[in-house]
C-alpha cells in the first residue's frame, strides 16, 4: 500500500500531466489547466481557494483569477457546505456538455465538408463509378458513428445530471 507522500507525490505527477493536457486542448492558462485537473482529482468533494493555494503552490490573485475564468466559463461551479463559509469548487457538469456539444459541432462540419468534397471529385473526374468511395466511406463512417457515440454520451450525461437540463 502506497504511504500518504507517495499519494500527493502522484497526484502532482497527474495533475501536472493532465494539466498539461487540458493546457493544449482547451487552451486554458498553465494554472487554470492545473486547477481544472486538481478538481478533475478531487471532484467528489471540491476543493477550497485555501486547498488549491497550497496544493499548486501559486499566489492567492493567480489562483483567484483564474477560479473566477474557470467559474465564467461554466468549466467549474462552487458549494457551500451548512455552517461553512468556504466555496467548495468542482467540476461543471454543464461545462463537460458544453466541451462534448463542441466536439459534435466538430465533427458534424467535418463530415459535411468531406461529403461536399466526395461529390466535387465525382463531378471534377467525371465518374460514375465508386472510385475513391471505398476509401473515403469508412472515414465519413467513422465521423458519422464519433457524432452519434457523442449524442448518446450526451444525452446519458444530461439523464444522470439534472442540473445540465
Amino acid at each position: 500500500m502506497k504511504s500518504s507522500k507517495d499519494l500527493e507525490e502522484e497526484k502532482k505527477y497527474l495533475v501536472e500531466k493532465f494539466g498539461l493536457f487540458m493546457e493544449g486542448q482547451e487552451k486554458l492558462s498553465p494554472i487554470g489547466a492545473r486547477i481544472f485537473a486538481t478538481l478533475f482529482i478531487n471532484k467528489e468533494n471540491g476543493a477550497t481557494f485555501d486547498d488549491l493555494v497550497h496544493f499548486l503552490g501559486a499566489s492567492k490573485s493567480t489562483i483567484s483569477t483564474n477560479l473566477q475564468s474557470l467559474t465564467k466559463s461554466n468549466m467549474i461551479v462552487y458549494f457551500t457546505k451548512p455552517g461553512d463559509r468556504k466555496k467548495y469548487y468542482t467540476l461543471s457538469p454543464v461545462g463537460f456538455i458544453s466541451r462534448i456539444e463542441e466536439k459534435i459541432a466538430d465533427y458534424k462540419t467535418e463530415h459535411f465538408l468531406v461529403g461536399q468534397i466526395l461529390e466535387y471529385k465525382k463531378t471534377a473526374n467525371g465518374i460514375d463509378r465508386q472510385y475513391g468511395s471505398n476509401q473515403e466511406t469508412p472515414y465519413l463512417d467513422y465521423l458519422s458513428n464519433t457524432v452519434r457515440l457523442l449524442e448518446q454520451l450526451r444525452d446519458q450525461i444530461k439523464a444522470k445530471c439534472p442540473i445540465t437540463n
